[in-house]
């Protein structure tokens, strides 16, 4: 424990100058990302999984409000071969997230954080659910030529109740991983 709070201090007081300061000299306020990733249904599985994101950035982008919609799949190899009965109508999967994000350092080493609500349809099931996660926007200057791209990683937690044929409701954990080009404008 205390190595890894070792190197997180070290990160933050590394960072640079520049780097500190490299998202809040960037004056566009608003993004778009395509995001391709995991998704680890509770006890189904990981499927790859795609979803847009939309931010609008306050305060130099040490805030921001999100709106995502993704799309993906609950196929499940592990349930499929110890029973042929299916648990949703289609294996189809969508999910939508409203985050509120803080982001300590917009240009630094440390990564922001997410708190929000959206909601899951499997198959014909749709879910409401709090999220929660982190993740990282790495603005990238004349990348390509542009000052406009960027990448960024997030991982997400989909928390929600969930009955399954007419078990006992209980907790599922989703979690969500990608990795995606930005676009601000």
């Amino acid at each position: 424990m205390k190595s890894l709070v070792t190197v997180a201090v070290i990160l933050f007081l590394f960072q640079g100058p520049e780097s500190a300061h490299a998202q809040q000299k960037f004056e566009l306020s608003q993004s778009l990302s395509v995001c391709g990733g995991l998704y680890a249904a509770s006890g189904f599985g990981n499927n790859f999984y795609t979803n847009g994101r939309y931010d609008y950035f306050l305060m130099g982008g040490r805030y921001f409000v999100e709106a995502s919609l993704g799309v993906g799949s609950v196929q499940s190899n592990v349930i499929g071969s110890v029973t042929k009965a299916a648990i949703f109508t289609s294996n189809d999967l969508v999910t939508y997230e409203f985050a509120f994000a803080y982001d300590y350092a917009p240009g630094g080493a440390l990564p922001f954080f997410t708190l929000g609500v959206g909601g899951v349809r499997e198959g014909e099931e749709t879910h409401f659910a709090g999220v929660i996660g982190l993740g990282k926007r790495i603005h990238m200057p004349g990348f390509l030529g542009s000052n406009a791209l960027g990448f960024r990683w997030d991982l997400r937690d989909q928390i929600f109740s969930q009955q399954i044929n007419n078990s006992n409701p209980f907790i599922v954990h989703n979690i969500v991983a990608t990795l995606g080009l930005q676009v601000y404008f």
